[in-house]
C-alpha cells in the first residue's frame, strides 16, 4: 500500500472530549511520505488551555500536569508554529487515528480564537486505513491502537496518551501494514 501524497499525521490531548468545552493541551505531528516513512522532524508542543475547565477523566488519561500547561505555549502561538511546520511540506493532507475527533477538535480551537482554518477540508482517518488493511488479511479488527499493534506483534513504544508517542506508534503500525 502506498499513499497518493504526503500526509501530516496528528494527535492531540485535551482537557475534555467535548470540543465546545475542552482545550487542546498537546499537539503532535509527523510528516509521512507515500511509503509511510517519516520525512522530517516531528512536531510536539504543549499548549496552555483557553480556560480553567478540566474534565477529571480526560486529565487522568493524558496525565498532563498543571505545571506543564502553565509553562506551555499560548494557543495562537502554538497554532502559528504548527502552520509553519505544515507549510514546509508542498502537498499534504491532515490525518489522524480517529480523524473524526482530532481534526474537528483542532478546527474548533481555531474557531475559538477567531483564526481562519488554513488547511484543506478533507482529511484521512488512519484507523480506517488500519481496519481496511487488517480486513484484507482476513483479520478484521476494531479497538484501539495498542490492540492493533499487538495483532501485528508490535509493542507500543513510549507513553500511551502522549500525543507524540501515539502518532509515532500509529505510523509504525501503518508502515507494518503497508509491507
Amino acid at each position: 500500500m502506498k499513499l497518493p501524497f504526503d500526509i501530516i499525521a496528528i494527535d492531540i490531548e485535551c482537557t475534555d472530549s467535548n470540543s465546545k468545552l475542552g482545550s487542546i493541551i498537546q499537539l503532535s505531528a509527523v510528516t509521512i511520505d507515500r511509503d509511510f516513512e517519516v520525512e522530517k522532524d516531528t512536531f510536539d508542543i504543549y499548549i496552555q488551555p483557553l480556560d480553567f475547565y478540566r474534565h477529571p477523566q480526560a486529565m487522568a488519561v493524558n496525565k498532563i500536569t498543571e505545571e506543564q500547561m502553565a509553562a506551555a505555549y499560548p494557543l495562537l502561538q502554538a497554532l502559528k508554529l504548527f502552520e509553519y511546520y505544515c507549510n514546509s511540506s508542498e502537498k499534504f493532507i491532515l490525518a489522524a487515528w480517529g480523524a473524526y475527533f482530532d481534526i474537528p477538535f483542532l478546527k474548533k480551537q481555531y474557531e475559538k480564537i477567531n483564526r481562519n482554518w488554513p488547511f484543506r477540508f478533507k482529511s484521512l482517518d488512519l484507523k480506517s486505513i488500519a481496519i481496511w488493511e487488517m480486513s484484507k488479511r482476513d483479520r478484521p479488527l476494531t479497538g484501539g491502537l495498542r490492540k492493533f499493534l499487538k495483532s501485528v506483534k508490535l509493542e507500543f513504544e513510549g507513553t500511551p496518551h502522549n500525543a507524540l508517542d501515539d502518532i509515532i506508534n500509529t505510523v509504525n503500525l501503518l508502515k507494518e501494514l503497508s509491507e
